[in-house]
């Protein structure tokens, strides 16, 4: 499942985001520049073009001179949930619940 965020830059000013590992950036419309800090080199990116951030951490954006652009999230499962799947079967198998067979037959 995926979030989609949509975005528009009008001024070329910088604006400073932090984005998740595995987070996608698509410009719809215009250019946008990125880059990120400890990075030497920075992206350009044109209407249709995306870029997927690697490791959660800052993103500096700016258009030239305008953009839309969205940011698509993969949306994880509620960890607890996650644990809940790990935790119910062993939970369930030591439960001493009476066990009924089932027989299915076929008549022929």
């Amino acid at each position: 499942m995926q979030q989609i965020e949509h975005y528009e830059l009008a001024q070329q000013r910088v604006v400073g985001l932090t984005l998740r590992a595995g987070c996608t950036l698509r410009v719809d419309h215009g250019r946008l520049w990125l880059t990120q800090p400890g990075q030497h080199q920075d992206i350009w990116l044109q209407a249709g073009e995306s870029w997927t951030q690697a490791t959660t951490g800052l993103v500096w954006l700016s258009a030239e001179p305008s953009a839309k652009f969205e940011l698509v999230h993969l949306l994880q499962p509620w960890p607890a949930l996650a644990h809940l799947r790990a935790w119910l079967p062993s939970w369930v198998r030591r439960r001493a619940w009476p066990r009924q067979t089932i027989q299915v037959c076929q008549s022929s």
